[in-house]
């Protein structure tokens, strides 16, 4: 136990440590060394230069070198050092100070680190460091290159930055949104120079108390794209990816999938009052992005929203840039969110509303007694990044901050425009109301917050400025890692309810259910599926609801007794294998092996009478289908049901009987045999009156083969069922999500969902049954708004001041929401 408990908490470091410097899956903690890292700053106040020593952790693993402040004076500082930017690495010696090294990076920049360490700790991480160096050489020679797709650097070398020398997004062509000037861009893009200029640029860049500020102000357009990849991490997999995004267009050229039937249903719903979506120019470059990451990643391809949310940065970001950063969305930061089940987002809204309980009691009480489906409006915001609620503008400083501090944003974001507008909201008695208020509070983010104002500064205020203030103030408690542990406690929950809400609705839907109570429906459903996705390991096949031969045999030995038993001299026995194979592969055909003809199938057999039976085992044999059994179609069928004996015999006393049995029904099919051209054959009445003769036929087929199944299921696949990727994503649902598309912004289609298909959702919640886990107390209090006070995001016209519970019902009742929403049904 103790070599696993080590390789978890091994794991769970890693884990840790890659989602603190959104670095890439292929690193892994190495080393861990506590320093002092001294640093010369200007005082913003003063101008005066001082040197401010952090200390903090310098961390090292495969290709990084990072160092993060744990300064106790809540002084941040943080570094991440791809080691291929690094030019050189030297040991000082000064006095007092036994272990420093000093760093030299690409842009010649200079960081010295005093390691806490002794001797045999220093030369370890000295040679670690050496050698991890030598291994990141050869991608030191990709530098130069990738830099020039960086506009930080045209910036630092006082260059214009051309859309035609530096790739760009959308908008270097058609325009950025809103007007340049009363976004006081050049003004920001000076006091970005001045930040790139002290701390460093795209891949060497320091992060700094004053880099927060200056993108939660707003960042400038040109510089927009590249600030969201160098905070989500996605730079470092274009750096490393180099060429791949034009390799995968020229490799697929001319191919088709599903999923680009899909993208083109969506593309001209994607921001379409964006001018560059109503051109061929801007709708092709989407095409290419989401085209090439369906290619990418096959089996999620595409899904519902990924056109919003990638239409939305192709206006900053170049295609690449774009590609990559889609990436780190589906796979690291919003894990889950675009995929067929949409579970992520799911997960996230029953942690929303957690948190709104915990923080807004009051408001979260008010919801449930007048039964205001809160999911109606918050579940949208999570999945489009409020894109498809807030004007663009203020979507893209979302955005901003989003990519910048990561998921816990939304949920600050959410339970802030929810405080705002708390005494308007309690007075909402009904969905229709809530929605209201919500709209207009959207449209009125422009609005100034103290439009009578005499004092200037408060008079530029907006809701948007109040909006971001609530969020980081009274929600500063929601952070990444409460978001982590909630994410873990609530998605077993979700995915139990997610499976048991499609199971409902998958056997609701058969229209044949063969005499199958729905207990039984469900147990063949559920042993459909389980061989379904541990047999089929096809990615490409994921939503294939038909079974190959192998998983055929699987399924029945699941489901029959004769089936499942292979002793082993019945594996030795080349006859039994024969005489087993032929019965399936008649069975094979019959079963038609999707899942309606299977149950069709199943339900024939178990809920079968006698005549029914014989007609089956006589179906089954007929294989040249003349409707009779000729001599050697009747001996295949006394080796069937002699085989079918010998696995559900128990005594040896019963096996005698079976085998005089057969050989009876041997003697008599021949004596009661009918002579056509000169052959002898058996009809189905002949059948019939041969079995109805022998008490042990006759019992075989009147119920004996329907009792060899047992439409039951064992406590072990009942945690199987539980624990795959929620049925691959959905197997029975999979084709009609993948069919989902998103519909123009901001204005949404109605929802329109039967009260049944409600009713099985919140049935399939109630019924969903776990272990609760203890949730830690997350210590977020409900605060006090003081409007009087506005300092966060404050725009002022100088540059000096801009430098400063349980499943709720409802969610699931949005799955089939969000599918008319997003869908592509006629208006």
């Amino acid at each position: 136990m103790q070599p696993l408990k080590t390789n978890l908490a091994a794991r769970k470091r890693d884990e840790r440590f890659r989602a603190r410097f959104r670095l890439p899956l292929t690193e892994h903690l190495i080393f861990s060394i506590r320093v002092v890292h001294p640093v010369e700053e200007e005082n913003t106040t003063t101008g005066e230069r001082k040197v401010t020593e952090y200390h903090g952790i310098l961390s090292l693993s495969e290709a990084y070198v990072t160092f993060n402040s744990t300064d106790q004076q809540g002084r941040y500082f943080e570094i991440v050092m791809p080691l291929y930017t690094v030019r050189r690495v030297e040991k000082l010696m000064e006095k007092g100070h036994k272990y420093p090294i000093k760093i030299v990076n690409w842009h010649q920049s200079e960081s010295v680190y005093y390691l806490n360490v002794n001797e045999k700790e220093y030369e370890n991480f000295s040679n670690t460091l050496t050698n991890n160096l030598r291994q990141q050489i050869k991608h030191m020679k990709m530098m130069k290159q990738f830099l020039m797709s960086c506009p930080s650097e045209s910036v630092v070398n006082e260059k214009t930055v051309e859309g035609d020398v530096v790739p760009g997004g959308l908008g270097l062509i058609f325009e950025f949104p809103g007007d340049s000037k009363k976004l006081k861009d050049k003004s920001k893009m000076k006091l970005w120079k001045k930040y790139f200029d002290e701390y460093g640029r795209n891949l060497t860049i320091s992060k700094t108390p004053r880099f927060a500020k200056l993108i939660r102000v707003g960042l400038p357009n040109r510089l927009r794209g590249e600030i969201w990849e160098i905070c989500s991490g996605a730079i470092f997999e274009r750096f490393m990816n180099q060429g791949l995004y034009a390799r995968i267009l020229e490799e697929n050229k001319g191919r088709n999938s599903l999923s680009l039937e899909e993208i083109e249903k969506d593309l001209n719903r994607s921001l379409p009052e964006y001018k560059a979506y109503q051109q061929k120019e801007g709708i092709d470059s989407l095409r290419r992005v989401l085209s090439a990451y369906s290619w990418k990643d096959p089996e999620l391809g595409y899904c519902q929203a990924m056109n919003i949310v990638t239409s939305a940065i192709l206006i900053y970001m170049s295609e690449e840039q774009a590609f990559f950063t889609l990436g780190i969305l589906c796979d690291d930061l919003l894990p889950g969110y675009y995929s067929t089940s949409m579970y992520g987002a799911l997960l996230d809204q029953i942690i929303f509303e957690h948190l709104l309980e915990k923080t807004m009691p009051k408001l979260h009480a008010h919801f449930k007694e007048t039964d205001i489906q809160l999911s109606v409006a918050c579940l949208p915001w999570f999945l489009s990044l409020y894109i498809n609620s807030m004007p663009l503008l203020f979507a893209f400083r979302v955005l901003d901050c989003f990519f910048m501090e990561g998921p816990k944003v939304l949920f600050q974001i959410g339970l802030a425009i929810l405080k705002i507008n708390g005494n308007e909201l309690l007075e909402a008695t009904d969905d229709g109301v809530f929605m209201d208020i919500l709209k207009q509070y959207f449209n009125s983010l422009d609005q100034p917050l103290y439009p009578n104002s005499d004092n200037p500064k408060a008079k530029n205020l907006t809701r948007f400025n109040e909006l971001l203030l609530v969020a980081y103030r009274e929600f500063s408690n929601v952070t990444d890692e409460l978001v982590r542990e909630l994410r873990q406690t609530h998605q077993l929950k979700v995915v139990a309810g997610i499976e048991s809400f499609t199971k409902r609705s998958a056997v609701r839907n058969i229209e044949d259910a063969a005499g199958l109570d729905k207990t039984e429906l469900g147990i063949v459903y559920d042993k459909f599926y389980n061989v379904l996705y541990y047999k089929q390991n096809s990615r490409a096949e994921r939503n294939d609801s038909r079974m190959d031969f192998k998983s055929f045999q699987l399924f029945m030995g699941s489901l029959a007794r004769w089936a499942a038993k292979k002793s082993a001299e019945e594996e030795a026995d080349e006859r039994q294998l024969k005489v087993a194979h032929n019965f399936f592969s008649q069975l094979f055909k019959v079963f038609d092996l999707n899942q309606t003809q299977m149950i069709i199938g199943v339900g024939r057999i178990y809920k079968g009478d006698l005549n029914s039976q014989i007609q089956l085992f006589f179906e089954l044999h007929d294989v040249d289908k003349d409707g009779h059994l000729n001599k050697d179609e009747v001996v295949q069928l006394s080796e069937t049901l002699l085989w079918i004996f010998r696995n559900t015999s128990g005594e040896e006393e019963e096996e005698e009987e079976h085998l005089n049995a057969v050989s009876t029904f041997l003697h008599h099919a021949f004596e009661y045999s009918e002579t056509r051209d000169g052959d002898q054959f058996l009809s189905l009445g002949s059948l019939r009156m041969i079995v109805l003769a022998d008490e042990i036929l006759e019992t075989f087929f009147d119920h004996g083969f329907a009792d060899t199944f047992e439409l039951t299921e064992k406590a072990i696949e009942q945690q199987k069922s539980l624990g795959r990727e929620i049925f691959d994503n959905l197997l029975a649902t999979g084709s009609k999500l993948a069919a989902s598309t998103v519909v123009s912004r901001p204005l949404l289609k109605e929802m329109s969902i039967s009260s049944s298909d409600m009713q099985a959702t919140i049935d399939a919640v109630k019924e969903t049954k776990l272990d609760e886990t203890k949730e830690k107390d997350d210590g977020i209090k409900e605060k006090k708004v003081e409007k009087e006070e506005h300092v966060l995001g404050e725009e002022s016209d100088s540059e000096e001041e801009e430098e400063e519970g349980d499943l709720s019902p409802d969610v699931l009742e949005e799955v089939d929401r969000l599918l008319k929403e997003y869908g592509d049904e006629e208006e």
